[in-house]
């Protein structure tokens, strides 16, 4: 049995709890969050202590694993007193608000000989892992460009903007299709509410082979809008990350036409193929993912290394935003 113990259980968290008391040989010893509010009816429908204080998680010998679900600004203080007392952590992302603290904490788990393992969700969505087969199969040939819409009407958060908490997913879906990390940024952004934070942005990235990846994010659009497109020489493809609906494309060179009329009949996408995707909840995934690293004694697919260069990216970003120009990125350690 793995007893584990989860720090914040407010609008993400709660489903972790869920997750968690459904994997088996797993068991949740405890909750804490500062909202009392949201401990109640968590320990009301799974029978589970909660608590205001975090530290009687973190000093609870029996508890062997932590997951951490709070707000950004709390992860590296939590993270490091977790590992600390030599528990096993999972952190959702962003890792940590800047890429120093997140440095210092994979040094951390590394000495202490603890799992460090951060939320980066979509490496386990059964749409991108097939999106990622057809790539490797060389369906689509070379990539050519990539684009990834993430927008919906949400309260601004307090302690990040929208391309820390929207664009940091199709930073890290992007770098897991191409296996590579980005060598420049452009970023474009602004506040509309009267945040130190933006709440819509842009962002142009440049791979390695002339590739180009666009990343638009905001919480101000009204229709929740998840998609991602890949277009590549041979073929293209979408993802639709709500239904989880895969289409690739074999569009070849646009026809002739000689009227508006004919201009109207032309769809320009060639035949196109649906492709069957599991239905699998990538959260469930993620977190048995976890656990049976912790049984097995295995590094995690989305270790600290790697929450860490997404922290960067997102760091590079804000320089970008900041300065008004491109950015050339050395994500070298």
């Amino acid at each position: 049995m793995v007893n584990l113990g989860v720090i914040g259980v407010g609008t993400w968290g709660k489903n972790h709890v869920r997750v968690l008391s459904e994997l088996p040989g797993v068991s949740v010893l405890k909750i804490s969050d500062l909202v009392e509010a949201n401990m109640h009816r968590l320990a009301e429908i799974y029978k589970i202590p909660y608590t205001i204080d975090y530290r009687e998680i973190i000093n609870d010998i029996n508890i062997a694993a932590v997951n951490i679900c709070t707000q950004a600004s709390m992860h590296y203080v939590l993270v490091r007193e977790a590992l600390e007392a030599g528990k096993h952590v999972f952190v959702e992302k962003p890792f940590t608000t800047n890429s120093k603290d997140g440095k210092e904490l994979e040094k951390l788990a590394r000495d202490k000989d603890r799992i460090l393992m951060v939320g980066h969700i979509f490496r386990f969505n059964p749409g991108v892992e097939r999106v990622k087969e057809e790539i490797q199969k060389g369906t689509l040939g070379n990539i050519r460009f990539m684009y990834g819409t993430r927008m919906g009407l949400m309260t601004p958060r307090n302690d990040c903007g929208v391309i820390a908490d929207f664009a940091l997913h199709d930073f890290d879906t992007f770098c897991y299709l191409l296996d590579e990390f980005p060598t420049e940024i452009t970023t474009i952004g602004t506040s509309y509410n009267n945040s130190k934070f933006e709440d819509v942005g842009f962002c142009t990235l440049r791979f390695g082979n002339n590739t180009m990846a666009n990343i638009a994010v905001s919480w101000l659009t009204p229709k929740k809008v998840r998609e991602l497109w890949i277009i590549g020489d041979k073929k293209s493809l979408s993802l639709d990350y709500l239904t989880q609906e895969i289409q690739i494309y074999n569009k070849g060179i646009v026809p002739k036409y000689d009227s508006y009329g004919e201009f109207r009949l032309i769809t320009q996408e060639g035949d196109d193929v649906r492709l069957f995707v599991p239905a699998k909840e990538p959260l469930k995934e993620e977190l048995f993912h976890f656990v049976d690293c912790i049984r097995n004694n295995k590094q995690p697919k989305v270790g600290a290394h790697i929450g860490n260069k997404i922290v960067q990216l997102i760091e590079y970003a804000g320089r970008s935003l900041e300065e008004k120009r491109t950015i050339a990125i050395d994500l070298n350690d």
